[in-house]
């Protein structure tokens, strides 16, 4: 299981590498090789959340195992429908970072990748659509890897909040970046980060409310679901 999810840790960490890719060729002056990188980053994307299913999928997960990412994946997607009328202000990323910290890196992905696919179905679906599914997956795979703590700092969630919304706008406006704007320079670039800074911020303040009011009953809560359902360690 361990060489499982560094493998599925890699793919990640390759994945993303490959999205931001175009902000270091930009800066070394190759903009010429960022031809069709929109089309490219798609095809990442897909390619990684594959990849990491089927990894999920060859540990032989137990039906409970299954029920809870469903059950999980619907439940924070159904949260996020009430908040669309505060911009980038909503419970999702706090609750996947629980679900990543108490249930471990592929949970956390997969509940992730659920949230935008089940409420863009009330919310619209879009090119943005497995660019929203990657970003929460990232976010609830690196929650994974810290372990639960009973008196685990609320401050230090906050600042995971914080640091989990700025990575959410990083990646969105990166792409848009790339996908959207023209020409393709250092210029451009801080444009793009820039149009989004604003909605980045407040995800970034919401994340820390809900993550310093909220976060330690949460998790409190989530191991007591894995406690009462049997699940023995992290997946």
């Amino acid at each position: 299981m361990e060489i499982r999810l560094r493998k599925s840790l890699i793919i990640i960490l390759l994945s993303f590498f490959i999205i931001i890719l175009p902000v270091f060729l930009v800066f070394f002056g190759l903009e010429v090789a960022l031809t069709g990188w929109s089309l490219i980053s798609f095809l990442v994307i897909i390619g990684a959340i594959v990849a990491i299913v089927m990894e999920f999928s060859h540990q032989i997960p137990k039906s409970k195992e299954i029920a809870l990412i469903i059950v999980l994946g619907t439940m924070i997607a159904s949260l996020r429908v009430p908040f669309a009328v505060l911009p980038n202000v909503q419970p999702c990323t706090f609750l996947i970072i629980c679900t990543g910290i108490i249930y471990g890196s592929n949970i956390g992905f997969l509940v992730g990748i659920l949230t935008p696919l089940i409420s863009n179905f009330f919310l619209g679906h879009g090119p943005w659509s497995p660019l929203q599914m990657y970003a929460w997956g990232l976010i609830g795979s690196i929650a994974g890897m810290i372990k639960f703590n009973p008196k685990i700092n609320r401050w230090k969630l906050g600042v995971l909040g914080i640091l989990s919304g700025y990575l959410y706008g990083f990646i969105m406006n990166v792409w848009f970046w790339y996908t959207f704007l023209y020409p393709l320079s250092t210029y451009t670039f801080i444009i793009a980060e820039m149009q989004g800074i604003f909605f980045d911020t407040l995800h970034a303040i919401g994340n820390f409310a809900f993550l310093t009011i909220l976060g330690a009953r949460t998790l409190g809560v989530f191991n007591d679901l894995k406690n009462r359902f049997g699940f023995k360690s992290r997946l």
